[in-house]
């Protein structure tokens, strides 16, 4: 068993949301700075913890996301992402990532290590966008 640290500073309320479901997670604490911090007990094999994590990932790829932000639909929509290879390979990359370090700054794995799932809501919602407009024009 390990100690994971997971870090943010823009989505307190989501992480405290994520602890408070997570039984090897500890309560949120903020640091100066409006740093906000969970640990978290990780098993040797924490697929269950990183379905969970990666998961509160993709919220915030999708709330970060300007044309998901405002609609329900849109972002159920998104959530169909989940199910996809994608998704799967983004799992086994954040499996990875927890063997092999104790602190997970959200927006920093958002930045550098999701940009493909990021894009692929890019292409989603320019697709949508682009089949309204096309409907408007009929």
């Amino acid at each position: 068993m390990k100690q994971l640290t997971i870090l943010t500073h823009r989505y307190s309320k989501l992480l405290e949301d994520f602890a408070s479901q997570i039984p090897e997670c500890g309560g949120i604490t903020v640091r100066r700075g409006g740093l906000f911090i969970v640990k978290c007990q990780v098993p040797s094999h924490s697929v269950a913890l990183a379905e969970r994590i990666i998961t509160l990932l993709s919220d915030i790829a999708i709330q970060e996301n300007p044309v998901y932000q405002h609609s329900r639909k849109l972002q159920s929509m998104a959530g169909e992402l989940r199910g996809t290879e994608i998704f799967t390979s983004m799992k086994k990359e954040l499996l990875h990532f927890i063997k092999h370090n104790n602190v997970l700054h959200l927006e920093g794995y958002m930045t550098f290590r999701m940009a493909v799932y990021r894009e692929k809501l890019d292409y989603m919602s320019y697709s949508l966008i682009k089949k309204m407009k096309l409907t408007q024009w009929d």
